[in-house]
């Protein structure tokens, strides 16, 4: 990023917050007042507060470990939760893997349709997906965060495709990124509801902004720090905690660059098709930059995204 980008992104930073301040009123109501950012932050960083991680997450995490785990011993862990077991079905019996015949077991579905390390991600993000509680309204609804984790784990392998054998990221890991990437909204969700709604008021009240912003200023921390922070309490896999916290920072650099980067580039793909979460749209020199670190032109982004569309065209003709 050049010192004229920076200054960019300085002044459109500035001009963000003041349209906040203006609109402070109407999104809080008369009368309500904000919990200072610090309170928040140490009430969601607290070991009490973070919600334990799920048993048959952690059964799937020990069996990812395992050199000998085959697609039984998979499908024998996923069928002892059964909301579990059904959403893998769905998943497996949607257009974008077109089985010849409808799947109906989950050893089918791990055989047939998606094979062992598809399975396993989808699995994992799931199952961390599970118990955080959080309201279904608003434009952070759960509906919505899932929506936006599959499309997201749909581009992501799509592009992968297409990278240079030596940087592509490991096929497990690709689609666990996309589905968990926004864990930190569930996360405030269940833990802090109030301070949810509140942030969903903002994004209504301020269209157009970058949601990191609006978060930064309405309740003083973002959903990437959020979702670090509860990876990192569940020991899940390094390569994941860092997509938690880097996935909307197009100049990381480091061990995982290439997950993060991927994640990165399908949150703007989705922004630029109106189905974003609010993250900055990049520009031009941005996204060059993007694409060349990841050994993707442009005809990559294109061909996802049609993938993308002929999967969501079929599914809503079922």
């Amino acid at each position: 990023m050049n010192e004229h980008t920076v200054a960019v992104e300085r002044s459109r930073t500035a001009d963000e917050i003041q349209t906040l301040r203006w609109n402070l009123e109407s999104a809080t109501g008369a009368g309500q007042t904000l919990a200072a950012p610090g309170d928040i932050r140490d009430r969601i960083r607290s070991s009490e507060a973070l919600p334990p991680l799920p048993e048959i997450t952690r059964r799937l995490l020990e069996l990812r470990a395992d050199p000998d785990a085959n697609a039984l011993m998979l499908a024998e862990a996923v069928g002892l939760d059964p909301m579990l077991s059904a959403q893998l079905l769905r998943w497996a019996n949607s257009p974008y893997y077109a089985p010849r015949s409808p799947v109906s077991t989950v050893r089918d579905a791990i055989v047939r349709a998606l094979g062992f390390n598809l399975s396993f991600s989808l699995a994992l993000g799931l199952a961390a997906l599970s118990p955080l509680k959080t309201p279904n309204t608003g434009p952070l609804s759960r509906d919505r965060i899932w929506r936006h984790g599959m499309q997201c784990a749909t581009l992501m392998q799509a592009l992968a495709r297409e990278q240079p054998a030596e940087i592509r990221p490991a096929s497990g890991l690709i689609e666990l990124a996309g589905v968990t990437q926004n864990i930190g909204y569930l996360l405030l969700g269940h833990l802090l509801p109030e301070h949810f709604q509140l942030l969903g008021r903002f994004i209504q009240s301020n269209p157009g902004l970058a949601l990191p912003t609006l978060e930064r200023f309405a309740i003083g921390v973002e959903h990437t720090q959020l979702g670090g922070w509860l990876f990192e309490a569940w020991e899940m896999p390094e390569a994941l905690q860092t997509v938690q916290r880097q996935h909307h920072n197009p100049a990381y650099s480091g061990e995982h660059q290439s997950l993060v980067l991927l994640t990165c580039l399908a949150d703007q793909l989705l922004e630029g098709r109106g189905d974003g979460l609010g993250a900055r749209p990049s520009d031009p020199e941005t996204r060059t930059g993007l694409l060349e670190r990841l050994g993707l032109g442009e005809h990559a982004c294109e061909h996802a995204l049609s993938a993308l569309a002929d999967c969501e065209e079929e599914d809503n003709d079922d």
